[in-house]
């Protein structure tokens, strides 16, 4: 095993995937630890925000200019998680390769645990949403639809 996949949100059960995720690669050579964040975007194309932005004065923003900040926010989500992360002092020799996304956590997930580049996934059992039972909603759904081993830590 030498590269893992850990879904992180910044909750104290991610924190613990990363660690376990740390301590299996710990001594292994050239290992490697994706680090990926879903978040979701924000609605700039919400009838209140464009309500707003016409009662202020502000002209409606076209689609390019939607992307460039959706690309900055998300831009400034892996500078947030790059500095959570940093600030674990995990000890390992595993490079850290961090990834921001956006959509479903469980679909963004599965999409790449499909891509083959990794030997497992290491999850919280429960996020930082309202999730409801022993196990996460989102850790639950990864479970059933990847095909590499998952690792739930609490």
């Amino acid at each position: 095993m030498n590269s893992i996949l850990v879904p992180f949100d910044m909750s104290e059960p991610s924190q613990h995937a990363l660690h376990y995720a740390c301590e299996l690669l710990k001594d292994t050579k050239d290992a490697k630890i994706t680090i990926l964040y879903v978040t979701p975007l924000p609605e700039f194309d919400d009838p209140t925000f464009e309500a707003a932005s016409q009662m202020a004065g502000v002209a409606p923003i076209t689609g390019e200019q939607q992307i460039k900040m959706e690309e900055k926010y998300l831009a400034k989500q892996k500078e947030k998680l790059i500095e959570r992360v940093t600030s674990l002092d995990e000890d390992t020799n595993a490079e850290f390769i961090y990834r921001v996304a956006s959509g479903r956590p469980q679909d963004i997930i599965a999409e790449y645990a499909d891509s083959d580049e990794y030997d497992l996934i290491s999850m919280g059992s429960r996020g930082l949403g309202a999730l409801r039972g022993v196990i996460g909603s989102v850790s639950y759904a990864v479970l059933r639809s990847v095909d590499i081993p998952v690792l739930v830590v609490k």
